[in-house]
């Protein structure tokens, strides 16, 4: 497995949970990120179950967006068709 299907794998598991907290609340986590850090939710600090769940979601966000960084990195150092190749599996005549 290459770095960068590593990184697909890995940024692939973190969408879905990402997901599981967009549909829960009804916006997507680049919305909810802007939100936290201009500290737009602050109402919500007092309610233990909301503030455990953002503090989750806020860390899965900051992890995804470190990953797409060197995701973007990595694109960007190697052209996309050698990752292909580099992922097919040989076929046999």
């Amino acid at each position: 497995m290459t770095a960068l299907s590593k990184l697909v794998r890995d940024l692939s598991k973190l969408e879905a949970e990402l997901s599981r907290f967009e549909t829960r609340f009804g916006i997507k986590s680049q919305e909810f990120y802007q939100a936290m850090t201009r500290g737009d939710l602050e109402e919500f600090d007092a309610l233990d179950d909301y503030r455990m769940e953002f503090v989750e979601w806020l860390a899965l966000y900051k992890t995804w967006l470190s990953l797409e960084g060197k995701y973007r990195q990595l694109v960007a150092r190697q052209p996309v068709v050698l990752q292909i190749k580099a992922n097919l599996e040989p076929v046999h005549a």
